[in-house]
């Protein structure tokens, strides 16, 4: 029993000295993110694969992702949801072109104001009508509903490349090797 607890110490021990691999993304020789083992990460190559999941580890400048995204598993009496697994992909940094970042653009705002506008001008337009008060009720649903679903369809102002951070001469991806065996 002794020789099973000091086993278990020495793995826990282990474990907790030890180091991974990581990237990091830098601007001009700032870092800005850094993506290592059980990291988010979300990237495009330069044959146009998007690749998006969990950083599983980074090895010879090679970032190994594990793929999966939320969604709906079934359950015993109906649905939850949880993350799905969908496989592995092992990707060269040097082949990742653009890492998109989250932040709003112009296009976005604009496509949303727009969207705005012809509901709310909808629900003003069937306020106009004269029926009684529970089916002007419904009208005002219905007229949402179906101007949503209409204007998700419309988006006038599109963005002209994905935004985040295009790798090249302003941004750079560096791998930082940490192993003890080279």
């Amino acid at each position: 029993m002794k020789a099973v607890l000091l086993l278990l110490c020495l793995q826990i021990t282990l474990e907790s000295f030890a180091q991974n691999d990581f990237v990091v993304l830098k601007k001009r020789g700032i870092t800005i993110d850094r993506f290592y083992k059980g990291s988010p990460i979300h990237v495009y190559t330069k044959d146009d694969y998007i690749f998006e999941g969990w950083v599983s580890k980074c090895f010879h400048d090679t970032i190994h992702i594990h793929l999966g995204y939320m969604g709906l598993v079934g359950k015993g009496f109906g649905t939850t949801i949880d993350s799905v697994f969908t496989g592995y992909a092992d990707v060269p940094v040097k082949d990742i072109t653009l890492i998109p970042a989250k932040r709003i653009t112009g296009a976005q705002i604009g496509n949303f104001l727009i969207k705005l506008g012809l509901i709310a001008g909808g629900v003003i337009g069937v306020n106009q009508l004269n029926i009684s008060a529970p089916g002007i009720y419904l009208a005002q649903f219905g007229a949402a509903i179906v101007l949503n679903f209409a204007v998700n369809l419309i988006h006038p102002f599109r963005d002209s490349k994905p935004s985040g951070y295009h790798l090249g001469k302003k941004f750079t991806l560096a791998y930082i090797d940490l192993s003890t065996s080279k």
